[in-house]
C-alpha cells in the first residue's frame, strides 16, 4: 500500500510539473485594410472590413452615431451596417476598436440619399449623349459613357464588367503587331488580323460583346481616368487614394457606382491599396528595342511608358472594352480626329510619329521632332570615357560616331532613336536650342528667356500651339513640368569638354537653358528628368 501511495504521489508532482512549466505567450498582431470608409450613396446597407489580430476584439459605436450605425467584430472582419440616411446633410459615425493592447477607430462617412432617378424607357430614341449616361443595348445597360462630343450626338462607352480575371496581353510575346497610342479600334483591328489574335484574350473579350466593341488605346484609357476621376491626367502628379480631395473621391465614387448599380464591376476593386486595380491597353511600347504591352493603373493613377518593360505574356492585368456610339446610326465623331494644329503631323508606314517644325524657304527639305519622347534617362549608364560627339551643330554626325564608340550599348537615347526607325537621330545642343526657339516663338537668347510664370502671352501661346501639335497626334508635350522653373530638361548628343573632363549637354524647356561645361551635367545622372528625343530630316518631293 505504501509503494502505490508513493507512486500516486510522484504522478501527482510530474502533472504538476507540466502544468506549472512557463508556456512562451504569441506576441500580439493587428491589422487592418481600412480606417477611413467613405461611402458611394446614402443607401441602407453594410460593408465588410478585412482584419487579422490574435486577440479577441472589441468594437463599440461612437454617441449619437449609434442611432443609424452599428458593428460586429470577429478576429478577422469588422461588419459595419447603416440606415438610409435621410438626414439631408453628409454624417460621419465612428466606432472604438480594440484588441489587446491595440486601440483604434474606424471613420464611415455617408452622403445623403438621393433617390435613384427612373429608367428611362428603352423604346425611346436617344437624341444625346452626356457624360454618366448609361448606354443601353437592346434595351438593357451595356455601359457607361466616359467621353461625348462637343454636339452631344458622340460619345465613347465603357463597358460594365471586365474580364473575369487577371489575362496577359497576349500569350504569344514573340510577334510586335505594330498598335499606337490613340486609336483603338484601329489597334483591335490589327490584332484581330494577326497572327497572334486567337493567342490575345482581349479579341475574345471583345468579341463576345458584339458588334463595334474595341480594346481603348492609352490615350482612350487616359479619357477614361479624367471622367473616373474628375480631373485631367497629369504625368507624376496623381496621388494614392487616401490622399486624394475629397473631390476626387467623390467622383470615383459616383462612377463606380453607375457601373455596380447596373450590374457591372467597379473601375477599382482594390481601393484600399496604393497601386489599384490595372488594366491592359492595346498600345504597345518600345524600350530598348524591345516591345512591351502598356497598361494604365486606377489606383494611384499611372500610364505605364517603355520603361516598364510590361511584358506580354505575364498574367497581370483586366481589359475593359469601349465602344463608339451616335444618335440615330450617324457617323460616331472621332475624339481623336486631328484637329488642324501649327505643326503638321508627319508619318511612317501610315502611323503618327512626329510633328515638322521646320520646312526650308525653297520648302525642300524639313525637320521633323518624335511625337515619343524617352523615360528619365542618363546620358549613357557608362559615362567613363570620352568619344568624341562635341558638334553642337549636327546630332546626325554625334549619332553615328557613338554607334561605333565602345559606350554605344549604354547609351540609352542611341537605342530609343533606332526604334524609331532608320534617318532619326538624337539632336546636338544647337539643334535643341533651334527646338526651343521654335516651341517658344521667338530665338533662344543666353540669360534672356525668363521664368514661365513671367511669359509673355506670345510666347505662352507659341509654346500651346506647340504642345497641343504633339498632343493631338498621340505624343508627349515638350514641357510637362510647366509650373516648374527649370521644366522638363533634355539631353543632346553633344559631349562638352572642360580640359581632361567631360560632360553630357542638356536644354531646359522651362526656364529656358542652354547647359555649358561649368555646369558639369554628369553622364551617368538621370535626377531631375533629363529626356531625349529624336529628330530626322526629310525630303519633299
Amino acid at each position: 500500500m505504501k509503494s502505490l501511495v508513493y507512486k500516486f504521489a510522484l504522478s501527482l508532482l510530474i502533472f504538476s510539473g507540466v502544468a506549472c512549466s512557463k508556456v512562451e505567450e504569441q506576441p500580439e498582431y493587428f491589422n487592418i485594410d481600412a480606417t477611413d470608409v467613405v461611402l458611394a450613396d446614402g443607401s441602407a446597407g453594410s460593408t465588410d472590413i478585412l482584419l487579422a489580430t490574435n486577440r479577441d476584439p472589441v468594437a463599440v459605436v461612437d454617441g449619437s452615431a449609434a442611432e443609424w450605425l452599428s458593428a460586429e467584430i470577429t478576429r478577422r472582419c469588422l461588419t459595419l451596417t447603416y440606415t438610409q440616411n435621410d438626414t439631408g446633410t453628409e454624417r460621419t459615425g465612428s466606432v472604438d476598436v480594440t484588441a489587446g493592447a491595440t486601440q483604434l477607430k474606424i471613420t464611415l462617412t455617408q452622403p445623403v440619399y438621393t433617390a435613384p432617378e427612373p429608367d428611362p424607357d428603352p423604346d425611346e430614341p436617344v437624341t444625346s449623349y452626356d457624360l454618366y449616361d448609361v448606354y443601353r443595348e437592346d434595351g438593357e445597360p451595356a455601359g457607361i459613357v466616359f467621353w461625348v462630343s462637343e454636339d452631344h450626338l458622340s460619345a465613347l462607352v465603357v463597358s460594365l464588367d471586365r474580364t473575369p480575371g487577371l489575362v496577359p496581353w497576349s500569350y504569344n510575346n514573340t510577334v510586335a503587331v505594330g498598335t499606337g497610342r490613340s486609336d483603338g479600334a484601329e489597334n483591335t483591328a490589327m490584332i484581330r488580323a494577326s497572327e497572334i489574335a486567337s493567342e490575345t484574350p482581349a479579341i475574345e473579350f471583345c468579341d463576345a460583346h458584339g458588334e463595334g466593341w474595341y480594346w481603348p488605346a492609352m490615350d482612350e484609357m487616359l479619357k477614361l481616368y479624367e471622367a473616373y476621376n474628375g480631373t485631367p491626367y497629369t504625368e507624376g502628379g496623381n496621388v494614392v487614394p487616401d490622399e486624394l480631395p475629397e473631390e476626387q473621391k467623390a467622383a470615383r465614387a459616383r462612377f463606380d457606382e453607375l457601373l455596380t448599380s447596373n450590374g457591372g464591376i467597379a473601375m477599382n476593386t482594390a481601393a484600399g491599396t496604393e497601386n489599384g486595380d490595372k488594366y491592359w491597353t492595346s498600345t504597345e511600347q518600345t524600350y530598348q528595342g524591345v516591345v512591351y504591352g502598356s497598361t494604365f493603373r486606377f489606383g494611384k493613377a499611372y500610364a505605364s511608358g517603355g520603361g516598364d518593360t510590361q511584358k506580354k505574356e505575364q498574367a497581370s492585368s483586366y481589359v475593359r472594352v469601349i465602344k463608339a456610339v451616335s444618335v440615330n446610326g450617324s457617323e460616331p465623331e472621332d475624339p481623336d480626329e486631328p484637329v488642324e494644329t501649327a505643326f503638321p503631323v508627319y508619318q511612317e508606314n501610315g502611323k503618327d510619329v512626329g510633328i515638322i517644325y521646320w520646312t526650308s524657304e525653297d520648302g525642300k527639305t524639313s525637320k521633323v521632332l518624335s511625337l515619343a519622347r524617352t523615360e528619365s534617362i542618363p546620358w549613357s549608364y557608362n559615362g567613363s570615357n570620352m568619344l568624341g560627339s562635341t558638334s553642337a551643330d549636327d546630332g546626325a554626325a554625334n549619332t553615328a560616331l557613338l554607334k561605333e564608340s565602345v559606350e554605344a550599348q549604354d547609351i540609352p537615347a542611341l537605342t530609343f532613336c533606332e526604334s524609331l526607325g532608320e534617318d532619326w537621330y538624337w539632336p546636338a545642343l544647337n539643334e535643341l536650342v533651334e527646338i526651343f526657339g521654335i516651341y517658344n516663338g521667338k530665338p533662344y537668347q543666353e540669360s534672356g528667356n525668363v521664368v514661365p510664370d513671367d511669359l509673355t502671352d506670345e510666347e505662352k501661346a507659341a509654346r500651346a500651339a506647340f504642345d497641343l501639335s504633339l498632343t493631338t497626334y498621340g505624343g508627349t508635350a515638350m514641357n510637362t513640368a510647366a509650373t516648374d522653373t527649370n521644366g522638363d530638361r533634355y539631353w543632346s548628343s553633344t559631349e562638352l569638354v572642360d580640359g581632361d573632363k567631360h560632360y553630357g549637354s542638356f536644354m531646359a524647356f522651362g526656364k529656358a537653358y542652354m547647359s555649358v561645361a561649368a555646369d558639369t551635367p554628369g553622364k551617368t545622372n538621370s535626377s531631375g528628368g533629363r529626356y531625349a528625343r529624336c529628330i530626322r530630316v526629310i525630303t519633299n518631293e
